[in-house]
C-alpha cells in the first residue's frame, strides 16, 4: 500500500451515522461508474482501494488507499487499514474486471463474504469455463486452445466455418472476431494474439470456437448461498461485423419469451459448475438454433451502464444488490417498475481526433434519461478493431417498449455531431 488518506464527504444523500463500511476495490471511468459510487455513498460508509490517487471519486469517499490491484496481499492490507478494528462488520466489493481474482483472494484471506478465488479464476479464464462446462455436459461448445495461426486453421477446418477466435482472458469483446475462411482465421489469430486490455493477462493462447448463431443476450443475477436469482435479461446490440463491438444494450421483461426457461436453467447450471455461490454476476448467452449457449460468465457487475439501465427499467439497483451480497445478505429483488430502457453508444463518423461534444440537443429529446460524453477533445478514435471501445458518447432512453426506445434514440443520435478532426499526418493526404 503506497497511500492512505481521508477524503472529503460526497455530495448528495449522506449515509446515516454508523452505516456499515463498504470497501470498493478499483473504480472504472467516471461516465461508466459514477452512478455506482453515488448509489453506494447514499447507503454505506464508503471507502475505496484504488490503483492511483482518486480524482472524481473523492466526493463519494470517506477514505481510500492506493496500492497494486493485482496483488491480493496488498489489497488485503489496504482493506484492513481502511476498516480498522471493525473488519468483521465490513464488506469488500469490486466491479473492476482486472481486480476480480485478486479481490476474491484478498476477501478469502480476511474471511469476508465473497465468491471464491477459484470461482473467480474459472470465470476469468474462457478456456477453463469451456472445459468445465464440456466435462459437465452442459450445452457444450466445440472449442480448442491454440498458440499459432496454423493450429487455429486446423481447428477451424475441423469445426467447419464460420468460427470465432478470441483471447483467452480479456474483456469487452476485445480481439474477438468471426472468420469465414482460412485467410480470415489467420488474420483473426493475429488480431487476438496482439490484443490487450489494461492489466489482464495475455500470451496464454487463443481460443477457437464454433460460431454460435442467433441473437445475443446478457443475464445479470444475484447469487446468495448458491441460489441464483435472475434480475434481468438484456438484449445486446452488436456492430462492426465481423468483430463483436458492443454498441448498446436494452433491458426489458423476458416474460413469455419461448427461450426464457432454457436460459434460466443454463445460467443456473453454469453457476453451479463454475462454483459461483455469491455476488452479482453477468452472463452472456447466444440464443442459437440448438438452444441457448453460454459465451462467458463474468463474476462481477455488468459494464456499459447495464446496471444503470436495469434500475431505470425495473427499479432494482444491482449495485446495491452487489453490496448487500458482499455483507452476506440477500438483497431486495422485487421489481417496482415495468419500463424498457436502452443505452446506445455513439461512434465517430471515421477515424480521427475527437472534437468538443455538445449533447444538449440530444438530452432534450423526450424520453432521453441520461447522456454522457465518452471522448474528450483531442482524444484519438480509431474504429473497430483498431482501438478498444472508441466511443464518442452514451445515450440512454426509457420508454414503454423496444420500439419506443429505438425511436427516441434515433432522434437523439441524429442530434449528435459525429464529425472528428483528421489524424496527424493525414491532412495532406485528404
Amino acid at each position: 500500500m503506497t497511500s492512505h488518506a481521508p477524503s472529503p464527504p460526497g455530495s448528495g444523500p449522506v449515509p446515516a451515522p454508523g452505516a456499515p463500511r463498504l470497501i470498493v476495490v478499483g473504480s472504472g471511468g467516471r461516465p461508466y461508474r459514477a452512478y455506482s459510487f453515488a448509489s453506494l455513498h447514499a447507503r454505506y460508509t464508503l471507502s475505496a482501494v484504488l490503483s492511483a490517487e482518486p480524482d472524481w471519486q473523492r466526493e463519494y469517499l470517506d477514505s481510500y488507499a492506493v496500492t497494486d490491484l493485482s496483488d491480493p496481499v496488498a489489497i488485503a492490507d489496504a482493506v484492513l487499514a481502511l476498516a480498522g478494528p471493525d473488519i468483521a462488520s465490513a464488506a469488500v466489493l469490486t466491479w473492476d474486471e482486472t481486480a476480480v481474482e485478486a479481490t476474491a483472494a484478498a476477501a478469502a484471506k480476511l474471511g469476508l463474504p465473497h465468491l471464491s478465488a477459484e470461482a473467480a479464476s474459472r470465470c476469468r479464464d474462457k478456456y477453463a469455463t469451456r472445459t468445465l462446462l464440456a466435462e459437465a455436459g452442459l450445452a457444450a461448445v466445440r472449442h480448442r486452445l491454440v498458440t499459432s495461426a496454423d493450429e487455429a486453421a486446423l481447428a477451424a477446418a475441423e469445426f467447419g466455418y464460420p468460427v470465432v477466435l478470441k483471447p483467452r482472458a480479456l474483456a469487452g469483446s476485445i480481439g474477438v472476431t468471426r472468420a469465414d475462411d482460412e485467410r480470415q482465421v489467420r488474420a483473426a489469430f493475429a488480431l487476438a494474439d496482439g490484443a490487450a486490455f489494461a492489466t489482464l493477462p495475455t500470451g496464454h493462447g487463443i481460443l477457437v470456437e464454433e460460431y454460435l448463431d442467433g441473437p445475443e443476450i446478457s443475464i445479470d443475477s444475484a447469487v446468495h448461498g448458491g441460489d441464483v436469482h435472475i434480475v434481468h435479461i438484456a438484449r445486446k446490440r452488436l456492430g462492426f461485423a465481423p468483430y463483436f463491438e458492443e454498441v448498446g444494450h436494452l433491458v426489458a421483461t423476458a416474460d413469455g419469451e419461448p427461450w426464457a426457461d432454457e436460459v434460466r436453467a443454463l445460467v443456473t447450471g453454469v453457476h453451479r459448475v463454475l462454483g459461483v455461490t455469491t455476488g452479482v454476476t453477468h452472463a452472456e448467452v447466444r440464443l442459437t438454433s440448438r438452444g441457448p449457449r453460454l459465451i462467458e460468465l463474468n463474476a462481477r457487475l455488468g459494464g456499459d451502464l447495464i446496471p444503470f439501465i436495469s434500475a431505470l427499467a425495473s427499479g432494482i439497483d444491482l449495485v446495491v444488490a452487489a453490496a448487500e451480497l458482499a455483507f452476506g445478505r440477500l438483497p431486495e429483488l422485487t421489481p417496482t417498475r415495468g419500463n424498457t430502457a436502452e443505452v446506445r453508444f455513439v461512434y465517430a463518423a471515421g477515424d480521427g481526433l475527437a472534437r468538443p461534444l455538445d449533447l444538449t440537443a440530444a438530452a432534450a429529446v423526450p424520453g432521453i434519461a441520461h447522456t454522457a460524453v465518452l471522448a474528450g477533445p483531442g482524444d484519438t478514435l480509431l474504429l473497430p478493431p483498431r482501438q478498444a471501445i472508441p466511443r464518442l458518447a452514451a445515450l440512454v432512453a426509457v420508454g414503454p417498449d423496444e420500439a419506443a426506445c429505438a425511436r427516441i434514440l434515433d432522434l437523439a443520435e441524429a442530434a449528435v455531431d459525429r464529425t472528428v478532426d483528421p489524424l496527424p499526418g493525414t491532412e495532406a493526404a485528404a
